[in-house]
């Protein structure tokens, strides 16, 4: 794969899909992000599998004459060969939003963990603490993250940034490496694997500064200012961190949604170090 320039990082990003639903296709991964008020019928082919989450409103889900409800953030993954329907429980312009990535079968991890039809219901209980917070010497890293897959076929959940974290400004997606006495703040990258970030965040006055920087192998970087609604899909060779700080209020959440395709070929993406 050739080094994308600047230019091509900063088409990476997108708004939030008021007006046109948000398309694209990535490493043969095909990502779908937009509202809807009529049922959706959603469906795989053979060799392809699909991970979806509603990022907005109450909807319930039909598959094979069984009937499940669906909330805000819950997350369900369709094996191959699938077709369901979601119905949403108000038709309200903008009151329901989805997003849906659909990938081939690469390998056969997910075929040997058994990967079936599978809901994932949102809960801050299920959320796990990571990295630290700040003080004279490190920035916070501290987040609270929940994986709600790791199948053979997608990891996928939540980051939530807690208020302890927004208050003192945090960076995510972030290796810690020790050196001596101190610690060293790296951002990610998984070359194999492309990834969707959309953020959530209970704001509608966009005052909330949540920035998100791209970096390619040349050094080169680019960020954008994002806010509720917006995101990224990107391929996960190019290093990828996160700085989150409200500005002049308090948020009462402040979470991000991410999708990554594995392909069947692994069931879990440890993220490497992005380094000289």
């Amino acid at each position: 794969m050739e080094t994308p320039t600047r230019k091509e990082m900063d088409h990476l990003y997108f708004g939030d899909p008021k007006e046109n639903p948000f398309e694209k296709r990535l490493k043969e991964v095909y990502t779908k992000y937009y509202y809807f008020t009529e049922p959706i019928v959603i469906s795989t082919g053979k060799d392809e599998v699909c991970n979806l989450c509603l990022l907005k409103g109450t909807s319930t889900l039909h598959r094979n004459a069984k009937q499940f409800n669906l909330k805000q953030f819950d997350l369900v993954f369709l094996p191959e060969n699938e077709r369901i329907t979601i119905k949403p429980l108000v038709s309200n312009r903008l009151e329901n939003k989805i997003c849906i990535a659909i990938s081939p079968i690469l390998g056969d991890v997910g075929r040997k963990l058994g990967a079936k039809f599978e809901i994932q219901h949102f809960s801050l209980d299920k959320f796990i603490p990571r990295g630290e917070l700040g003080d004279t010497q490190k920035m916070a890293t501290y987040r609270e993250v929940w994986t709600a897959f790791k199948n053979g076929y997608f990891m996928s959940g939540f980051t939530n940034i807690p208020q302890a974290s927004l208050v003192q400004g945090v960076v995510t997606s972030v290796n810690l490496e020790k050196d001596g006495k101190h610690f060293k703040i790296f951002s990610h990258v998984h070359p194999d694997y492309p990834e969707v970030y959309i953020y959530c965040i209970d704001d509608t006055t966009k005052s909330v500064a949540v920035t998100q920087f791209l970096i390619n192998a040349k050094g080169q970087s680019v960020c954008r200012d994002l806010t509720d609604g917006e995101g990224i899909f990107f391929d996960g060779s190019l290093g990828h961190i996160n700085f989150t700080k409200p500005t002049y209020k308090k948020v009462k959440y402040c979470l991000y949604m991410w999708i990554i395709p594995t392909f069947g070929k692994a069931q879990d993406v440890i993220p490497i170090t992005l380094s000289p």
